[in-house]
């Protein structure tokens, strides 16, 4: 839960306020529950000695069953909790009580996200609008406010992270408002009052900040708040108001966004991302690319080496470049065409189109190759999905098996749930090889490039 967070919140200071406050250290044990009912099953099922685990743990003794009892005993004090604090409005008074109780709801959302996402992961995020915080109002002149809890600093960019995630997966829209500048820029977000984000950091927001990973925090929040403009533009479609295209296809208007307005604001979001990327300090470029070296898992020899080895100094800086890659794969996969009214040849056309796939491959590379190179445990368990969307890239069975084993190594190294992730993937891959381009449900709805949502 620290990846991004240079100043690492959550295993520095939640631990020592969750022995005081019960909300906190309820959803705490939970998750830390949960992740060794998860380690024993995987190692049970891969026929290895549970007893590993408990001499590792130092815990005389430890199976599935005893922490999947622990796992929701903690669970349920933690809901009880949360419900209290929720009816008894605690949190609206006390800056320490909303503290405790967001970094709680956090931790339950990384507690749901563990399993197939469901209704009980959305349900959590739920607790986003708490962030709307109007009893604090902005001086006239400031384009940036600084954050002054914890509650607007790494709280914030976790939920809005899982936030994201949540649009990814149910094809909505974020429920975190893009739009709503002084949110963001209470966050630590630099911009102006347009949402254009500033080329530097204006110097108080620099002389508040001790870290010195502080511009490699920023520099992946702001790709943070991109990734969630992509999803709701993806959302929106062509449809006047973007929640509009959330509803049933029979429901929706007949009115719709012509092309040529869909493309400016294909060709915006571009831009912001080339921008960001140019923005970036030397940190964020790969120190290293080599040829996978060493022992792998018999048989993916040849998978793996179709992929060169990206290196990164910084886990944070992997992450966030893998990231961009799976930003480009998203937007490049969904560009609108052109206006059939515009005169344009067949030959044009179609060079537009094997650009773009050549594009979107090589951002799918990238995306292997930063996993295979930089292994932390944070950065495997936060790249499962963009390992996904630059799985659906590819055509060719060596690159398709290297996925699969990169999705899979997370689930039997960490406990993270990747099984309907390669289900997914075998799913589409089958339906490449049978012809079938074009997805589509029972009404009519064409599959988007996120993930689904069926539940292992």
């Amino acid at each position: 839960m620290d990846l991004f967070d240079t100043t690492s919140y959550f295993s520095s200071k939640v631990p020592v306020l969750a022995t005081s406050k019960v909300l906190l250290k309820s959803a705490v044990c939970a998750l830390a529950s949960k992740h060794l009912r998860h380690l024993c099953r995987n190692m049970s099922q891969g026929g290895r000695n549970s007893k590993l685990l408990s001499s590792y743990i130092g815990l005389p003794s430890s199976n599935e069953e005893m922490w999947r009892y622990h796992s929701a005993k903690y669970y349920d004090q933690a809901l009880n909790h949360l419900q209290n604090a929720v009816s008894t409005g605690s949190y609206c008074n006390s800056i320490s009580d909303k503290e405790e109780m967001l970094a709680a709801v956090a931790i339950l959302c990384a507690f749901e996200l563990m399993d197939a996402p469901g209704s009980a992961w959305r349900a959590h995020l739920s607790a986003l609008p708490l962030f709307h915080d109007r009893g604090v109002s902005a001086t006239e002149h400031a384009s940036v406010i600084i954050p002054q809890t914890a509650v607007k600093g790494p709280i914030f960019w976790s939920l809005a992270r899982q936030d994201l995630l949540c649009a990814f997966i149910s094809e909505s829209p974020t429920s975190l408002d893009l739009k709503d500048m002084r949110l963001w820029q209470n966050a630590g977000l630099a911009t102006d009052e347009k949402g254009s984000l500033l080329a530097y950091s204006p110097r108080d927001v620099m002389e508040s900040q001790n870290s010195s990973g502080f511009e490699e925090d920023k520099k992946s929040n702001e790709l943070t708040w991109i990734l969630g403009k992509i999803a709701n533009h993806i959302t929106a479609g062509d449809a006047l108001v973007p929640a509009d295209n959330t509803l049933p296809r029979h429901q929706r208007p007949r009115i719709g966004l012509n092309q040529e307005n869909i493309l400016e604001r294909w060709n915006i979001l571009m831009n912001d991302l080339s921008n960001w990327n140019e923005s970036l300090p030397q940190s964020f470029r790969a120190t290293a690319r080599t040829r996978r070296l060493g022992n792998v898992p018999p048989g993916f020899e040849l998978s793996f080496d179709t992929f060169e080895q990206i290196w990164f100094d910084i886990p944070l800086c992997a992450a966030t470049m893998q990231s961009y890659h799976q930003a480009k794969i998203l937007l490049l996969a969904n560009e609108p065409q052109e206006s059939t009214a515009i005169r344009s040849t067949v030959s044009a056309r179609l060079r537009s189109y094997r650009h773009a796939l050549q594009e979107v491959i090589y951002h799918a590379r990238e995306v292997c190759g930063i996993s295979l190179a930089n292994s932390t445990d944070s950065f495997r368990i936060n790249s499962v999905q963009a390992l996904f969307v630059a799985g659906q890239v590819f055509q060719e069975r060596r690159e398709q098996d290297a996925v699969l084993e990169l999705l899979s190594g997370i689930e039997r190294d960490f406990g993270w749930t990747t099984r309907y992730h390669v289900a997914k993937l075998n799913d589409e891959w089958m339906k490449g090889r049978e012809g079938n381009h074009v997805d589509r449900d029972g009404h009519g709805h064409e599959s988007n490039w996120f993930i689904s949502t069926s539940s292992s």
